[in-house]
């Protein structure tokens, strides 16, 4: 192909920006970016317990009856972590601004660029939030029209088989939207100092230009992604075993006064997180670092008059 695909040729560059500026290894520099995959993705994910499904008989006796007694409770850490979440987000989208400002700048500190950026991170915040809420009225709109259906139970089933390609591309629709905000929305937005619709604006004035280039863009970072991600989950779970031998043999030692005292066990668990979280989040700079660089050397590619990145 004669066509420079930038997909391919801004794979090196990325590799070879990532290591400059990771290795040699500078703490501080790898603790910055640790907190900045914390937000911006690459850190821990936790089991997910959703699919298991709780009936009365799982609780112990006499809780049912006192759930009135409880519900203020449950509401307000229902509320407390909403909240949390919702804070955790804006930050997360503030941060994506400061990762980078961070890089095109060779300033890899977040206090300097984070005030800056506030604004527009809460204005992205807005945008995926939106974007969110269409996403699950579309769902609840579809559960709707799937118990609307009633009649036989084959007619629904039916229902169900032949919408589940739609929901599947509308669901990698909304993930490519969120990609193409991220890796290339953020940038144009710092460049032209302008909010998140106008950003998508001068992204699809220049996708229309070059959309071959950024279909494979898009399917190469979809890939990349997957490996990497499959590639970090072992690392991270090598590294979570490692650490976790000396704390299962003090266990082991322990065993009996563990059995009896939930204090001891709580005090093995604690440390291990604190150990297991930041090694965590270390394993997942180069990924973050690497996918930020590569986003941004394509979409300067793509549009030179949004070369971010220093020579």
């Amino acid at each position: 192909m004669a066509e420079d695909m930038y997909a391919f040729s801004r794979l090196d560059g990325a590799f070879q920006r990532t290591k400059r500026l990771l290795w040699p290894a500078r703490w501080g520099v790898w603790l910055r970016l640790a907190l900045i995959a914390l937000f911006v993705g690459g850190g821990v994910s936790f089991p997910n317990t959703s699919g298991y499904n709780f009936e009365e008989g799982d609780l112990p006796p006499g809780v049912m009856e006192s759930l009135p007694d409880i519900a203020p409770l449950i509401l307000a850490f229902i509320l407390i972590v909403l909240a949390i979440a919702l804070a955790w987000w804006i930050i997360g989208t503030v941060m994506r601004f400061v990762f980078v400002d961070m890089l095109r700048t060779d300033d890899i500190h977040i206090r300097p660029f984070f005030g800056e950026r506030l604004g527009k991170g809460v204005r992205l915040f807005l945008f995926e939030a939106g974007l969110t809420l269409i996403l699950i009225l579309a769902m609840v709109a579809f559960v709707v029209m799937l118990v609307g259906t009633g009649g036989s139970r084959i007619g629904g089933v039916a229902f169900v088989l032949a919408f589940i390609p739609f929901i599947l591309v509308a669901t990698l629709l909304f993930g490519v939207i969120f990609l193409l905000t991220t890796d290339f929305v953020v940038p144009i937005m710092i460049q032209e100092d302008c909010g998140v619709i106008e950003g998508w604006r001068r992204l699809l004035g220049m996708v229309s230009n070059n959309v071959m280039q950024t279909i494979i863009y898009i399917i190469t970072r979809l890939v990349l992604g997957f490996i990497a991600g499959i590639v970090q989950a072992i690392l991270v779970i090598l590294a979570l075993v490692i650490i976790a031998i000396p704390f299962v043999l003090i266990g082991i030692v322990l065993l009996p006064a563990i059995q009896a005292n939930i204090v001891l066990l709580i005090a093995l668990l604690v440390p291990y997180l604190i150990i297991a979280i930041p090694v965590a989040l270390l394993i997942a700079v180069p990924f973050v670092t690497f996918f930020r660089y590569y986003g941004l050397l394509v979409l300067e590619g793509l549009a030179p008059e949004y070369r971010l990145l220093p020579e």
